[in-house]
């Protein structure tokens, strides 16, 4: 005599030890597990979960990077998945093509309207912007150790994939919105006052490109974008300019500020006052000079990330490769080291992709 059981659901167990088993894995698996079920899907973006990964101390850092694939009609979103326990290694002191299981995984399109905000932190405060598709002109604002966001006060425009940074304990704002969007294409939020003022017309050239990132150097802002050249504001004058490209790449580091172009890595030295060579990364130096694309803060650790042909000559596919690097002080404070952790391809891609921009957060 034989019975027949049913299986049983993982979904069938108590709702806390689910939420307590889904809290133990790594976020990296969650765009793959909304695709299961919507019970799933309701799970895994429930303030419920983010309550259980803050008790279990289950903290991660993930990167996001936006590309403009030529097949496909709009901007993709990836996320760099390191496969959870890989032992990690520097490719670059290999010849041959890495069979690794680093790389970066396209998000589904059902998740990512999920995706955590993009955040601009300001004292003890954080500020999220919606960084999903559907254009939003909601801004909210947490405290310093709290989970649970508020509204702020809401932008002028509603924006999609917005970028943002802070000058002067003031958040300002560009994009996202219709590029004749002339008089609110760009915003800035006084953190004091609680009001939002819009910027001036940078005009249409910037208006209608691709914006990559926003930057703050001397005082002012940086518009890094696709275009031959950048665009700069003045928020002292109020006035727009355009300058060179700069192929200059910064990110910020335990308030330290960190540089790189196409030849060499450089740190500044607040004592000094000074430009340092970051030292330790010259077989990194060697291979950056095929296109350097982005800098990062990955964890307190630089993050690169550039590409370069699979094979030289007519070869139309490339290989965008990823490294992370751990710093370290030597001889007092006087000299900045720097490590390659691990380094290898984790995407081939057409060469006339577009790099849009990237997004760093942590959960």
């Amino acid at each position: 005599m034989t019975s027949e059981f049913a299986s049983p659901s993982f979904l069938s167990l108590p709702h806390e030890i689910v939420l307590n088993c889904l809290a133990r894995i790594s976020r990296s698996y969650y765009p793959k597990l909304s695709l299961v079920c919507k019970t799933f899907c309701t799970l895994l973006i429930s303030k419920e979960l983010t309550v259980a990964r803050v008790h279990l101390k289950t903290h991660e850092t993930f990167f996001h990077v936006c590309l403009q694939l030529p097949d496909r009609p709009n901007p993709s979103m990836f996320t760099l998945w390191i496969k959870p326990g890989q032992i990690l290694t520097n490719q670059l002191e290999k010849n041959e093509r890495s069979k690794g299981d680093t790389r970066l995984v396209q998000i589904p399109s059902s998740y990512y309207s999920k995706v955590p905000p993009y955040v601009i932190t300001v004292g003890s405060e954080s500020y999220g912007l919606s960084h999903c598709n559907d254009p939003s002109s909601i801004m909210w604002v947490r405290k310093k150790g709290t989970l649970c966001w508020r509204k702020a006060p809401n932008m002028t425009v509603a924006r999609a994939k917005a970028l943002a940074c802070v000058l002067s304990g003031k958040i300002y704002v560009m994009g996202g919105c219709r590029a004749d969007e002339s008089v609110n294409w760009g915003e800035v939020f006084d953190i004091k006052t609680q009001t939002w003022e819009p910027l001036p017309d940078p005009g249409s050239e910037l208006r209608f490109s691709s914006i990559r990132k926003l930057e703050v150097f001397k005082e002012k802002l940086y518009v890094r974008s696709n275009e031959d050249k950048d665009s700069v504001y003045d928020p002292k004058e109020g006035k727009w300019d355009v300058v060179e490209k700069s192929h200059v790449r910064c990110t910020i580091i335990e308030n330290v500020v960190y540089c790189c172009n196409k030849q060499s890595w450089w740190w500044y030295d607040t004592n000094r006052k000074e430009c340092r060579v970051v030292r330790g990364l010259d077989m990194l130096n060697l291979n950056l000079g095929c296109g350097m694309i982005e800098i990062a803060n990955y964890g307190e650790k630089l993050l690169i990330l550039w590409d370069k042909f699979v094979h030289r000559g007519t070869c139309q596919d490339k290989d965008i490769w990823c490294a992370v690097i751990g710093l370290e002080r030597r001889n007092g404070t006087d000299e900045l080291w720097g490590n390659i952790e691990w380094a290898d391809i984790v995407m081939t891609v057409p060469s006339s992709y577009v790099f849009v921009n990237s997004l760093v957060y942590g959960s």
